[in-house]
């Protein structure tokens, strides 16, 4: 079986190879850890041995040097047996021996031989500096070779005084000039050079050895796992995915039974063999399914096909009925307008023969008048609702100028206002351009809106009609406000509706047909605009109506 990089195994063997590598690399950074400290515990050690001994060595021949340079009788004779001869010969004979340098150096020295290094020189001036510090170690290359190097101090003791002490540029008898020295004073330093080869030869060979068990842990685990894996889960996978491609192509006769898999596998197939059982049973009863759902379906579409047909049916008794009741209401609405034209007509050339002259007649007359264009005004907002509810009614754009429109307006909504006693004002913003639209379904907008805040607004009231132009939306904005009864807030959203008022006892009160608020919202909407009411019971309401001023 070919590593692909999307295969299992090599993902699996790639993850554990990974998990192994960082692994032996904390093991491998803390082995050379842990060997370097216990390596450089070693040197120091034998360090710390080496020179104590030679100390030793050296304090012993310094208390005994006078035994050494007097005979029985008490007489001196110098032997050339002092410290420092016996402690230089003691390091040549032990570099010669063991390759191990060991020294009396400092910076004041007698001897060129006890001359320090560089390395020495930078002890010895530490040492000088701190009195704490009693040792120095670390590693040096010398000659290229690696070393470790080992400085201790030496302090001046008693016996010492005899050849360091007072007084100070005295000879000694070895021929030097004494120091100065008193006790406890910094005599120097013992300075030893160790060779390294072991330690470094025993730091491969370790890593050899690691690296060697490295690389046989790898091959191990990576030979483990690829037989592991392909005997315990490819080739059980492998199985199962055959049965599910022969499953996806419609194949459900398949046998999972004897899968050579064991543990979390092994029950998968299983669970996959029990839900190929289900499918074979859900397809064995499909197709008695599928014919007794299409029986039922095409059942549901002859019923749905009836309902529709009776739905198509009762939709054209409608648009007769709703046709012959706007046919029945312009034609009775035309035959209605007609006699009562005349009445006014009359009343108004018996007014005029009466030359105004009060009495009750001329009272009369003008009752008469004022309620005949009530009622007319009433039966032209039915002729008209019924024209754009049967699509008969259009606008006719012409070049228009509000002020004549709501000069035509003045002219009806004056006397009303007048016979109620209310006050009355007419505005028009002068940015207000000419502009295309209907002047006569405006000015019926107007008459309708103006109308109605007469009726609903008692004597000593005030009625205001104002007409601005918002530049910005291109829009003539009509607004028509009262300080009438007003209108409750649950009831506004109904005032467009036809044959609505607000309450009964308005109906009762005021009069009217319910029709001027729905033609006036219908005739706006004819020239794309849009009608609004904001009004509170007991204070007023204000109708806006913005109509899109077209080009010219």
């Amino acid at each position: 079986m070919k590593l692909k990089k999307d295969n299992l195994t090599f993902r699996f063997m790639s993850a554990t190879i990974l998990v192994i590598v960082i692994v032996m690399g904390i093991k491998f950074a803390w082995d050379f850890r842990e060997q370097q400290r216990q390596a450089m515990n070693e040197m120091m050690e034998k360090a710390q041995v080496i020179t104590k001994q030679q100390i030793a060595t050296w304090e012993f021949m310094s208390i005994n040097q006078d035994n050494i340079n007097y005979d029985a009788e008490g007489n001196f004779e110098f032997k050339h047996m002092n410290c420092s001869t016996v402690a230089m010969g003691i390091g040549m004979f032990f570099a010669e021996m063991t390759k191990y340098h060991l020294k009396p150096t400092n910076i004041q020295y007698r001897n060129v031989l006890n001359a320090p290094d560089d390395y020495e020189l930078n002890v010895l001036q530490q040492f000088k500096i701190d009195p704490e510090l009693k040792e120095y170690w670390s590693t040096d290359t010398i000659d290229g070779k690696e070393v470790f190097r080992y400085m201790t101090t030496l302090k001046i003791e008693e016996s010492c005084l005899s050849c360091h002490g007072e007084p100070k540029g005295e000879m000694d008898v070895t021929g030097y000039a004494k120091e100065g020295y008193e006790v406890g004073d910094f005599g120097g330093a013992l300075s030893l050079v160790m060779p390294m080869d072991i330690l470094l030869e025993n730091k491969r060979t370790n890593f050899l050895g690691n690296a060697f068990f490295f690389l046989l842990l790898i091959t191990v685990c990576i030979i483990s796992i690829y037989f592991l894996v392909t005997r315990l889960v490819i080739s059980s996978l492998g199985e199962l995915e055959k049965a599910v491609g022969e499953v996806g192509s419609g194949n459900l006769d398949i046998d999972l039974s004897g899968i050579r898999a064991e543990g979390e596998i092994k029950h998968l197939a299983l669970h996959f063999q029990e839900m190929i059982s289900q499918l074979r049973d859900l397809y064995s009863n499909l197709e008695l399914k599928v014919e007794e759902r299409t029986v039922e379906l095409e059942k549901a579409n002859q019923i749905l096909k009836q309902h529709q047909y009776e739905l198509e049916e009762t939709n054209l008794r409608l648009k007769e009925v709703n046709s012959y009741k706007s046919e029945f209401l312009a034609i009775m609405s035309h035959e209605l307008r007609t006699p009562l034209t005349s009445v006014i007509a009359f009343t108004e050339l018996l007014l005029w023969e009466k030359n105004s002259e009060e009495d009750t007649e001329t009272r009369h007359l003008e009752e008469i008048r004022a309620n005949s264009e009530i009622l007319l005004r009433m039966i032209n907002n039915i002729l008209d609702l019924a024209k754009i509810e049967a699509g008969k009614s259009e606008i006719v754009l012409e070049t228009m100028d509000m002020t004549d429109v709501i000069a035509s307006v003045e002219g009806v909504i004056v006397p009303l206002a007048r016979s109620k006693g209310i006050n009355l004002s007419l505005k028009i913003g002068s940015e207000v351009p000419l502009f295309k639209g209907d002047p006569e379904k405006i000015r019926r907008v107007v008459e309708n809106l103006a109308g109605n805040a007469i009726k609903f607004t008692d004597k000593g009231g005030t009625v205001k009609i104002i007409v601005n132009y918002d530049v910005d939306k291109r829009e003539v904005l009509i607004t028509v406000s009262d300080t009438g009864i007003g209108i409750k807030k649950d009831d506004i959203k109904y005032i467009f509706e036809k044959f609505t008022q607000s309450d009964s006892s308005t109906s009762r009160k005021y009069g009217g047909t319910g029709l001027g608020l729905t033609l006036a919202k219908e005739l706006v909407e004819l020239h794309g605009g849009w009608i609004s009411v904001e009004s509170e019971p007991k204070v007023g309401s204000t109708f806006s109506v913005g109509i899109p001023a077209r080009d010219i």
